[in-house]
């Protein structure tokens, strides 16, 4: 019998269970959820002194948090127990669908063959010269020794690729702008609506309205490219789109909607993820002059004085630890949810059928007894040799049959991006800027203004 069990033996007998402990502070009707709206990072940094499962009061519902590698462990490996459903799988589906990260596990088989041929290793040189061009006509604009909103400008590259690589095509500059303000406000809408009771989101509250809004335009805009798909306003790309109308082999090709709600994810997710691991990577360097110059340097012997390749990657190890000491330190998606099938013992608590469980990769990768002085940036942790962390000690894109199918293209995009911006420019901290970490659907890097100087 392991761990994750049916609540009922063989022979029928009771499992001996233990209690879920409840995280203190709960208020009457409102539960964790105030403290969970105001700055829910610290309440999940609390809960393992609790236990390894701890319930949390959203309202009249309650939410089960695992807290331990080992749990979550168990969790990612068993989709037909722990299944994508919950709080946040919830709120992304109102905008995305039915689609290879929020389908039913029954679904998910067949929705991660239709993808994965767009992220295949050999696409990848294609995709990083896009990356590149992208990166360097948005830093094009910076001016030696300004200030640069940065957050911003790696929203504008994380969107200009997320189109090439879903579409094929480029955005216009006016819909690009708006793509990456409607897909910012609706992130932020996500959040908040997490922890509200669902009742809450139907009243038609100015922020209800505005979310709901945002979330039509999304899908208006994508269903606009799929709908006028080879014709001259939107002609024949060689993206995920194209992938997806391809027949699979025995047929079934991908109705309308389905492509929709395939290509709407991969383009939020593509504009956030790149957006905030290289904003945030920008902030370390930042704050540590020898570990940018040992990453210039190491840029510079590589790159030389020309645009960064896909090929150059492997030969930039450092590069690969800031960007997986960032992932660890600021992962993009900070708490994702499961909801059980049937009833289940986890860690030796029962937790019934149907009921929303909670991790937290930004718990995990905080935690002082898995990764030793976690709030201090150190690349230098992942070198060779260094003592490797828990299996899904380190869950940045999850884990399991589960794990984002475009992981891959993420850290490619990710290093190419970074290595173009390097290759040309020094940042340095901006007195008083004051950065925020920003706990939204996303980790945000908020008011994060940096000075750019030229190294060319």
């Amino acid at each position: 019998m392991t761990v994750l069990s049916a609540v009922a033996s063989s022979a029928g007998a009771p499992i001996p269970t233990v209690p879920i402990p409840t995280a203190p502070g709960a208020l009457p009707l409102f539960g964790h959820s105030l403290a969970l709206l105001r700055d829910p990072l610290p309440l999940l940094l609390s809960l393992p002194a609790h236990g390894d499962v701890v319930r949390l009061r959203l309202g009249v519902g309650e939410v089960y948090v695992v807290c331990t590698p080992e749990l979550t462990n168990e969790l990612l490996h068993d989709p037909r127990t722990f299944d994508k459903g919950g709080f946040f799988f919830d709120r992304l589906r109102e905008l995305t669908g039915n689609n290879v990260a929020s389908c039913p596990h029954a679904q998910h088989a067949a929705q991660r063959r239709r993808v994965q041929p767009v992220f295949r290793k050999d696409r990848m040189p294609g995709y990083g010269r896009t990356i590149v061009d992208q990166a360097a006509a948005v830093t094009a604009r910076w001016r030696h020794d300004t200030t640069v909103e940065v957050f911003p400008d790696m929203l504008r590259i994380g969107a200009g690729c997320a189109a090439a690589l879903v579409f094929g095509a480029a955005f216009a500059p006016d819909a690009l702008e708006r793509t990456i303000s409607d897909i910012t406000l609706y992130v932020k809408g996500i959040f908040t609506r997490m922890f509200l009771p669902p009742a809450l989101a139907r009243v038609p509250l100015p922020a209800n309205r505005r979310y709901e809004q945002v979330r039509k335009r999304l899908r208006d805009s994508v269903s606009e490219i799929v709908d006028g798909y080879g014709t001259t306003a939107h002609p024949v790309g060689g993206g995920l789109l194209t992938a997806l109308l391809e027949p699979p082999p025995g047929g079934g090709a991908e109705s309308r909607d389905g492509l929709v709600d395939q290509l709407t994810l991969m383009l939020m997710a593509g504009t956030e993820s790149t957006a905030t691991t290289v904003a945030w990577a920008l902030h370390e360097l930042s704050l540590d002059p020898d570990l940018q110059y040992r990453l210039h340097s190491e840029v510079d012997a590589v790159v030389g004085a020309g645009a960064p390749c896909y090929a150059h990657l492997e030969h930039l190890p450092l590069m690969g630890r800031v960007l997986t000491e960032t992932l660890r330190k600021y992962p993009a998606a900070w708490i994702l949810s499961r909801v059980t099938t049937k009833p289940a013992t986890l860690g030796g608590h029962h937790i019934p059928a149907g009921a929303p469980i909670v991790f937290s990769p930004y718990l995990l990768h905080r935690r002082p007894d898995v990764f030793a002085d976690p709030d201090r940036f150190d690349p230098d942790r992942w070198l060779p040799g260094a003592p490797r962390p828990l299996r899904s000690a380190l869950i940045p894109f999850g884990g399991g049959t589960r794990k984002c199918a475009g992981d891959t293209f993420a850290m490619t995009e990710s290093a190419l991006v970074l290595a173009s911006i390097l290759t040309r420019w020094s940042l340095h901290p901006v007195p008083g800027a004051g950065v925020r970490l920003a706990a939204y659907g996303a980790l945000q890097p908020e008011n994060l203004r940096l000075r750019a100087q030229s190294r060319r």
